[in-house]
């Protein structure tokens, strides 16, 4: 996300007194609470179940601080959890955190924003360069996929093997989509400011939040050749919320980062808004636990602090 946009935007949140709403009923989640790690939800096959460490919309500090804000976070299908880090005056870094939550750098480059894995890497978007990178974790190669892309901020992997690209800055409305031989190509108009994304459980639709202009939940249809069509407007949220990150549970919930209020609002499959949790700082990327993490806790990035933190959901996350 572009932090100067940002800082803008959040002067005007403090003014407005930013509540989040939607077509929908609201309600209110849990409050902010004790600092704690991430539970173990059990390993080597066992089925996966809810850690009882943490409360619904209960929010832990997960972990020591990172060297730098983070913005991009995922877990690869192996459940190894990844965040990048932002730097103003240096590389950035991807960091492996482990369950535990002590972290290592594995990756530099000069720009590492919105991650999503793939069995090929980790893929990240470089909003400073207007590059697409694939990152090799057990290595730090850092290749190049695309370039020339403005300023990419979320990326997400594709049913049909490509990757899709968004751009929040003021004045855009397309998302990008990329193959892995670095065709460039634009996927979809029509949704303002784009950023975070995911895809529905059937994968008919794509989730992207829209965080500077008419700021809300969009949905975007996908037919079976991964061809997009005419997005809408889902659920609104406040001017000055900055609908940022999104992920998605089992039963089909949307989850979005508002960033400058802290909340994580819940979207269920007939567009109500819960806001499952506050307090939780400049949430910016979202992602449900896999492996020995939690996977009934939504894990999230922190834009303008270096605490990450865990949320407890209450419901299992979609598995990799």
């Amino acid at each position: 996300m572009n932090k100067c946009l940002m800082l803008i935007f959040a002067a005007l949140a403090v003014v407005a007194g930013c509540e989040s709403e939607s077509s929908g009923n609201g309600g209110t989640g849990g409050t902010g609470g004790a600092a704690g790690a991430g539970g173990a939800a059990g390993a080597g096959g066992a089925a996966r179940a809810c850690a009882t460490d943490i409360d619904v919309g209960e929010v832990q500090a997960f972990g020591m601080e990172t060297p730098a804000t983070t913005e991009g976070i995922t877990f690869d299908a192996d459940g190894n959890l990844f965040v990048s880090t932002t730097e103003s005056n240096a590389d950035d870094e991807l960091l492996q955190v482990a369950v535990d939550a002590t972290f290592e750098p594995v990756a530099q480059a000069e720009s590492i924003l919105g991650l999503d894995s793939d069995p090929r890497g980790i893929v990240a978007a470089g909003i400073r360069t207007g590059k697409l990178l694939l990152i090799d974790p057990a290595t730090g190669t850092v290749e190049v996929i695309a370039e020339g892309l403005g300023d990419p901020n979320f990326v997400v992997t594709t049913p049909w093997d490509t990757i899709l690209v968004s751009d929040d800055r003021v004045g855009e409305n397309t998302i990008d989509e990329v193959t892995w031989e670095g065709v460039v190509t634009t996927w979809v108009e029509g949704v303002p400011t784009p950023n975070g994304m995911v895809f529905s459980l059937d994968e008919t639709t794509l989730y992207v939040a829209s965080t500077f202009e008419e700021p809300g939940l969009w949905r975007v249809p996908v037919n079976e050749s991964g061809e997009a069509g005419m997005p809408e407007k889902w659920v609104s949220f406040d001017e000055g919320t900055i609908p940022d990150g999104v992920a998605i549970d089992s039963e089909g919930n949307v989850y979005v980062a508002l960033n400058i209020v802290g909340q994580i609002a819940q979207v269920d499959p007939d567009g109500n808004v819960t806001i499952i949790a506050e307090q939780v700082s400049t949430a910016a990327s979202l992602a449900f636990g896999q492996g020995e993490f939690d996977p009934c806790s939504i894990y999230a990035t922190n834009l303008f602090g270096t605490q990450l933190w865990r949320v407890g959901i209450g419901i299992l996350g979609t598995e990799k």
